[in-house]
């Protein structure tokens, strides 16, 4: 019964170590894309 918990709350731990990477990886690519955006915009309006 132990091992079955333990091995349940290494995947949870794993799961929510893999979402946050995925998230972290998600906000940099957004922060990519949108940023020649930005630099356009700010050299347009000069």
């Amino acid at each position: 019964m132990i091992p079955v918990l333990h091995d349940m709350r290494a995947a949870f731990i794993l799961t929510i170590a893999i979402a946050m990477l995925l998230f972290i990886c998600a906000l940099a690519g957004l922060g990519t894309v949108l940023r020649p955006v930005r630099w356009s915009d700010r050299k347009g309006s000069r």
